[in-house]
């Protein structure tokens, strides 16, 4: 049977279908590598150059340019990039909220008193709940108690009444002794063409 098809010309016909299968198969598969890399390409860069070279590449030498725009495609899509610099702004903002000492500017906590690294105040406590509060704070937040006003110290109080100086040595600021003193000017050097000055 198969002897018969192959003397009628059937054989021939089987093969030229074959050949436009196969044709229509590549053909599908080049539209097939030009639409998935035109739509990886446009999810990986908004550059119109790199788009166009990767769709050239792609249409002029079918699969094995697709190979080669595998290979020198961008490594990570815009949504990649997007998420790792949200992530990046997310870790910086953690960083920004945590309290740094004014001094040395090292990482604190809210409650801390003093500065474990410089030893500087940074919070007094509260009177009435021993709670750390900001110097800038009238009142405890956490219990509601005033903060206690810091009077002024009188300087008469300080002295007794035999030796409390007058209104006006009080009001006088104190000077400073001056320590400032003349150094002469250098000596000009002599004009050695014997100018004027003889």
């Amino acid at each position: 049977m198969m002897l018969a098809i192959w003397d009628d010309g059937g054989w021939q016909d089987l093969l030229t279908l074959a050949g436009i299968a196969f044709g229509a198969y590549l053909i599908v598969m080049w539209i097939a590598a030009l639409m998935w890399a035109y739509r990886d390409v446009q999810a990986r860069t908004r550059d119109q150059l790199t788009q166009m070279m990767a769709l050239l590449l792609v249409a002029v030498l079918n699969l094995p340019g697709l190979l080669i725009y595998l290979v020198l495609r961008p490594k990570q899509t815009l949504a990649d990039m997007y998420d790792r610099q949200l992530e990046a702004e997310a870790l910086l903002h953690e960083l920004q909220e945590q309290a740094t000492c004014p001094a040395c500017r090292r990482k604190i906590s809210d409650d801390f008193l003093a500065c474990p690294y410089c030893r500087s105040a940074l919070r007094t406590p509260c009177e009435s709940c021993a709670r750390p509060m900001m110097s800038s704070w009238v009142l405890c937040p956490y219990c509601g108690a005033d903060r206690p006003t810091d009077e002024p110290v009188h300087h008469r109080a300080a002295f007794d009444d035999e030796s409390a100086p007058d209104d006006a040595t009080m009001a006088a600021p104190q000077r400073r002794a001056n320590t400032a003193r003349y150094t002469p000017a250098a000596p000009k050097p002599a004009d050695p063409a014997g100018g004027p000055g003889r």
